[in-house]
Formats: structure tokens, sequence, C-alpha cells
């Protein structure tokens, strides 16, 4: 069984601001939880790179639009709607993963002190 850690660790050095500052947060929400643990730590990661992605995805649509002018004057797909819909798969399943989503979260929901049934058949 893993150790479960009560302080959340430092993001990693090489995140970018709003990666960062995601991985402060969600790890925040996992220890409070009591449930982060070292395992968890590659798919936070994945989860926090891919929120940065898709902010700066939405941020880039927002200022140049769906259609952008290709290299050789064309008008193309903004390549960033790709990159938006990548980085949502990813963290809709890291989400799913870690116990960010409201379906997760009662599926295992967070363990009490207090015993149950099951506890005292034991």
């Amino acid at each position: 069984k893993q150790e479960v850690m009560a302080r959340p660790p430092k993001p990693p050095a090489y995140l970018d601001e709003i990666a960062g500052q995601q991985w402060k947060t969600k790890a925040k929400q996992m220890a409070e939880r009591g449930d982060l643990t070292p395992a968890d730590w590659n798919n936070l990661e994945l989860y926090c790179v891919n929120y940065s992605m898709y902010r700066k995805a939405v941020a880039d649509i927002a200022l140049r639009g769906f259609s952008v002018e290709g290299s050789r004057g064309a008008t193309t797909s903004n390549p960033a709607l790709k990159a938006k819909s990548d980085a949502e798969k990813i963290i809709i399943k890291m989400s799913s993963l870690l116990g960010f989503d409201p379906v997760s979260r009662r599926r295992n929901p967070p363990e009490t002190e207090e015993e149950d049934e099951l506890d005292r058949l034991e």
C-alpha cells in the first residue's frame, strides 16, 4: 500500500505558472482528502501540464479566432483548436483518475474515521 502524504510536494520547477498553480491547488485538495501518494504525481503532472496548454489554447482562440492565415496565405483552422481538444481529453481522463470530477468522487468517497458495518464484520 502506498504511503499517504500529509503535505503535498512542491510543483516541479519546469512547470509554467499556470501548471504550477494548478499543481498547488490540486495537490492541496488531494492532501486534504487524505489520498495523495507519490504514485499520483505523474497523473497530477499530466493534468497540470495539459490544463496549462488548454488555457493557452483558449486564449489563442479568443485572440485569433477559429481560422488563421496559413504559411501560404490561405485561411486554415487555428491549430489551437486541436491543442485545446487534445488537452481536454487528457484533463478529463486525469480528473477521473485523480478523483477531481463528481462521478469519481461519488465512486470513491473520502475515507472517514468512523467505523462502519463492514469494519465490525472483519
